[in-house]
């Protein structure tokens, strides 16, 4: 009796054991699709734990975005943030069909009320009263400066051109630097980027999915290895 009961008192710690090893390996495995903080939301989102519960995943915004800068998340954003929109600026002039590819709040085609936030059903977009193109705060832009034709080579002022709220500026070494105060994430800058295409300036696996600006979240911070 006593040797049954140690061996199903043995039995009983290694099932345990074995479940925990389980879900330890299974969280290790799941650890790579976690997000990563680095995905823009439309304008109206709140913080993102609340938006990620109140978003119930309809892709009505993605529909309506006049400017074609909503696309759903993919597993690569993380397992919570599958089909949930964010904002994409780097997409091409063949993906946009003549879209305008960032973000002016619906300035142009609703009077300034971003359409994406009007049709969102649950309340996960949703727009205080004053809410316009110069008080959104959609993220900050980052310069990656291995990649800044402008910090490389010098010469390049389109990300300074395309933005709208003069938040690019240059140093006397003619090098671009972000307004952080002043830039809203509207994603112009990215959108007029034109490193990405340049492919001979790549490196390694990076060399097709990075613009030499990009929008990041409020917050946000470079890994020590970028």
């Amino acid at each position: 009796m006593l040797h049954m009961q140690e061996a199903g008192s043995f039995g009983r710690r290694s099932f345990v054991a074995g479940a925990a090893g389980c879900g330890a390996m299974l969280a290790l495995g799941l650890a790579k699709f976690a997000p990563e903080g680095d995905i823009c939301r439309p304008p109206g989102a709140q913080d993102e734990s609340r938006f990620i519960g109140a978003c119930v995943r309809c892709g009505k915004c993605l529909e309506v975005c006049p400017n074609g800068v909503i696309t759903p998340a993919t597993i690569e954003d993380g397992i919570v943030s599958i089909r949930t929109p964010k904002l994409n600026f780097s997409r091409s002039a063949s993906q946009l069909h003549g879209k305008l590819g960032w973000c002016d709040h619906c300035a142009e085609n609703n009077d300034g009320i971003a359409k994406c936030a009007e049709v969102c059903p649950s309340g996960a977009l949703s727009l205080d009263d004053d809410s316009s193109f110069d008080t959104m705060k959609l993220g900050i832009a980052y310069i990656e400066r291995d990649w800044c034709l402008a910090w490389m080579l010098k010469g390049c002022t389109l990300c300074k051109n395309a933005c709208p709220k003069d938040a690019i500026y240059f140093d006397e070494h003619n090098r671009p630097h972000v307004d952080e105060e002043g830039c809203n994430g509207c994603g112009s800058c990215e959108q007029a980027c034109v490193s990405l295409e340049s492919v001979s300036l790549g490196a390694g696996d990076r060399s097709g999915d990075i613009r030499a600006i990009k929008i990041y979240p409020v917050g946000w911070e470079p890994k020590e290895d970028e």
